[in-house]
């Protein structure tokens, strides 16, 4: 079974996603290639800046940056050739010996084209920042599945792991669906949950539902290529969809003691 991967070029909160991934054993599963948007999407930098600012403040944003800057340097000397270790989506692809291609919007003639040219089976999206138009979606043979770091319907949009943490919840979701054109819809095919430990700061808990999160989804993914389509899942609560966090909304993250990173 063929799968195309889109995602986004984040080495702090998507690479530990597919280190966990092919980590694991992907007998029947052949990654045809990965396609990566731009960090956020065509959000502007300016404005995320800000958000980040007021989410992290100024030593959480230092230490963000920092961590980011660290991986992107060590990823362009190639440090990963004396240690094993990977500190790019770039890196970890050429590593596994799979075709890497930055994209700006999958959904564009040309992006499309280059998506189509693989022929996969099942179309996977880890934090793409785009919402993917209907073409997209009928191309592969069997699904467009999507990953969605908390239970849905219930926390649908931005931010599921800030919200989650917000509303005190004792456990984080992890939900695989069927994409449709509007945002985290779809079918849901496998829900999990992982206990968030009392204390965790919001970068911690990201990093490890994401390392948590490729088990789920491999367990999908050898459903279809063993040719068993996954029943769908009826939703256990409402559906609500979340923003990014207003500044207000911030202020009262902090107020009850909870740490971005």
């Amino acid at each position: 079974m063929r799968i195309t991967i889109l995602t986004q070029d984040d080495p702090l909160y998507i690479l530990p996603f597919f280190e966990s991934l092919f980590d694991h054993d992907l007998s029947g599963i052949e990654v045809a290639s990965i396609f990566a948007c731009r960090s956020m999407g065509n959000r502007k930098r300016t404005k995320l800046l800000g958000e980040l600012l007021r989410l992290y403040g100024w030593p959480g944003f230092a230490k963000l940056v920092a961590l980011q800057m660290w991986k992107r340097l060590a990823s362009a000397l190639k440090f990963g050739r004396l240690s094993g270790a990977t500190h790019s989506m770039r890196e970890l692809a050429e590593a596994r010996g799979i075709p890497y291609h930055r994209i700006g919007n999958p959904n564009t003639d040309d992006n499309f084209a280059a998506i189509a040219t693989d022929a996969p089976d099942i179309l996977v999206s880890v934090a793409c920042p785009f919402l993917l138009k209907r073409r997209l979606l009928d191309l592969p043979n069997q699904a467009a599945l999507n990953i969605h770091h908390a239970p849905l319907p219930r926390y649908r949009g931005m931010m599921p792991t800030f919200w989650q943490m917000y509303h005190g919840e004792q456990a984080a979701g992890i939900t695989v669906h069927t994409m449709a054109e509007d945002l985290d819809r779809g079918e849901i095919v496998r829900q999990d949950f992982i206990p968030i430990v009392p204390g965790e700061t919001m970068h911690h808990l990201i990093r490890r539902s994401k390392r948590a999160g490729a088990g789920v989804m491999l367990q999908v993914l050898q459903q279809y290529a063993d040719g068993k389509t996954p029943p769908p899942l009826p939703p256990r609560a409402e559906s609500t969809r979340f923003t990014f966090p207003t500044p207000v909304e911030m202020r009262t993250f902090h107020q009850r003691g909870l740490r971005a990173i």
